[in-house]
């Protein structure tokens, strides 16, 4: 799996996000894209009848998840378990991947081994046998290149294994039914939906549609649920605009809304006046680690068509609630973030050296101990253990206050590595006020612990090791700092992420980055039939785990997937409208 606190893997996304938000103003790939490509729409039941159509979003993380959820979409068919009875599933026609192919960045190498290489392999090709339509929305992760390996894997009609690629742009509309398209838009890293874009389903809706006609609409990113969690958020403003523009004033009804980008299952459904249901789901379980369910809103508040109400999410809020209190492990899954954490310990530690002599507050300490209280630093280590006082302690930790004030490299680095923990405070996922406070609170707490486990440390080998020469000391502190004092802080870490997450409802991303959680994965199979979609919500609470055995990929564990929830029915029949 991308390990997220990777220090490598953290600047390198970090440079890559702001060079494509810079470049994507400046320069709009869709429109170069429309430009040099016709106009096409696309007949997903061309054969007539009832066919299948499978969504799945944010694949390309780890190899064993994104593999399993391949095999089970790849498969001839899968028999999903519920509490009353097993289903018997084909398979899709048509598989529609959501967004985020792959992890962390869209370079040609990552999308081979993160994305076609798992999906050739479970999905192996012979002539004669039966292909899918594949089609791929891009997400925030796959615009980092500024779309162009997307370009050339999917809009250029090409066969992955046993799927074959079909649109030529990033954005598509498909038929379903003779009343019902699937529309699939291209939000680009929340920038303006281009013209060409709006012109392109502005032709769709007045030529190829009539009134009253369905719409499944997918777009790579929940903004329903950023719009009312978040405290600033303007990605809900284009989609909004788009309904409002493309789907509504056209007289078309907008039935579901499918999305990635959070990965975990979540379901809002709204009455609609005709006594149906509408629906906005995200399903984003295809292989990336798992997002928390126990923050989402219960109501989704300034909809453009009306509140919606949560009604089911996998994992359950609880179960997720419970598995954020991994984050005590912090420094143990994280362990690049750790040592990095470890290097500024190591680094105050040298540059306190540097300002101050510990010799002479070793010599101040015991000075006190034998002169001013008759206690002799001698025998075994138990005994003088006996002689640690907390006034003792006060006095060095005194010492090393007063040489950190006085060290401007120390208070550099630590005043830097505070402020970086204070910017990185995820404000913005909570409507309370001040919460920049939290941010603050845990740069300065790390500053304390620093100091204090430094003090701790020059104490311990003084008064109670006997180190007093400078390199033996140099050394014993140096080890100390870095992988005690890099602990400690790891440990600090995780804490203010699971409380943070727990308490606030913030840091989602990153306290459910920081676990890598495999399991929980979903997707949805839907059935068209008679003018009745019916959505299989199928969900995966173990991946399994992969190795080769000549030439092939294989398991000793049982791939057992679920029905999330009863199937959910939609009547397509046309409308008033």
């Amino acid at each position: 799996m991308v390990g997220w606190f990777d220090i490598n893997q953290l600047a390198g996304t970090a440079i890559r996000a702001i060079l494509s938000s810079v470049f994507g103003s400046y320069a709009d790939k869709r429109e170069t894209i429309a430009s040099i490509s016709k106009v096409e729409f696309y007949d997903a039941n061309r054969e007539g009848g009832e066919f299948w159509l499978d969504y799945m979003a944010d694949t390309g993380d780890g190899f064993d998840a994104t593999f399993t959820m391949m095999k089970l979409i790849a498969a001839d068919h899968i028999i999903v378990h519920s509490n009353e009875e097993s289903k018997f599933l084909p398979r899709a026609k048509v598989v529609i991947f959501g967004g985020d192919q792959v992890y962390p960045t869209p370079s040609r190498e990552l999308y081979q081994d993160r994305f076609i290489g798992p999906l050739k392999a479970a999905a192996l090709y012979e002539e004669g046998d039966k292909q899918s339509d594949l089609y791929v929305v891009p997400g925030n992760h796959d615009w980092y290149d500024g779309l162009t390996n997307f370009v050339k894997i999917f809009c250029n009609k090409r066969s992955i294994g046993s799927f074959q690629t079909r649109q030529n742009r990033s954005y598509f509309a498909i038929r379903l039914t003779d009343n019902t398209w699937l529309w699939a838009i291209d939000i680009q890293l929340e920038a303006d939906i281009d013209g060409p874009q709006l012109n392109y389903f502005d032709e769709v809706a007045t030529g190829e549609m009539q009134k009253g006609d369905k719409v499944i609409l997918c777009t790579a990113e929940p903004s329903w649920v950023y719009n009312t969690s978040k405290r600033v958020d303007t990605s809900y403003i284009n989609l909004e605009y788009f309904e409002k523009e493309c789907i509504l004033e056209k007289g078309l009804e907008q039935i579901l809304t499918l999305a990635g980008d959070l990965h975990h299952y979540a379901r809002y459904s709204q009455l609609t006046e005709n006594g149906g249901e509408k629906h906005k789901i995200t399903s984003g379980g295809g292989g990336a680690f798992m997002h928390p369910t126990h923050n989402l809103p219960e109501t989704l508040i300034n909809m453009n068509d009306g509140d919606y109400e949560l009604k089911k999410t996998f994992p359950s809020k609880k179960a997720s609630r419970r598995m954020a209190f991994g984050n005590v492990f912090f420094p143990l899954r994280n362990r690049s973030f750790g040592f990095f954490l470890a290097a500024i310990n190591l680094f105050l530690g040298w540059a306190m050296r540097i300002s101050s002599s510990f010799d002479t507050i070793a010599v101040d300490i015991l000075d006190q101990l034998k002169n001013f209280k008759g206690v002799e630093i001698q025998g075994n280590y138990f005994d003088k253990f006996q002689t640690v006082n907390l006034s003792d302690i006060e006095i060095v930790q005194s010492r090393i206050f007063n040489t950190f004030t006085n060290s401007i490299p120390a208070m550099f680095i630590l005043l830097i590595f505070a402020y970086g923990f204070y910017k990185f405070c995820d404000t913005n996922s909570s409507k309370l006020k001040y919460m920049g406070a939290a941010g603050l609170i845990h740069g300065i707490l790390h500053i304390m612990l620093m100091l204090f486990s430094l003090g701790i440390f020059t104490y311990f080998n003084y008064s109670i090791l006997d180190i007093t020469g400078n390199l033996s000391s140099t050394i014993m502190v140096s080890l100390e700092t870095f992988f005690i004092g890099g602990f400690l802080s790891g440990l600090l870490m995780g804490v203010y992420l699971m409380f943070c997450n727990l308490l606030f409802g913030i840091h989602d991303n990153e306290t459910f980055s920081a676990l890598k959680i495999e399991g929980n994965k979903n997707f949805l199979r839907m059935h068209f039939k008679d003018n009745i979609l019916t959505i299989y919500a199928v969900g995966l609470k173990k991946i399994a785990r992969w190795k080769v055995d000549k030439d092939c990929f294989k398991t000793d564990d049982v791939i057992s997937p679920i029905l999330i929830e009863d199937p959910i029915v939609i009547d397509l029949k046309s409308s008033s409208l």
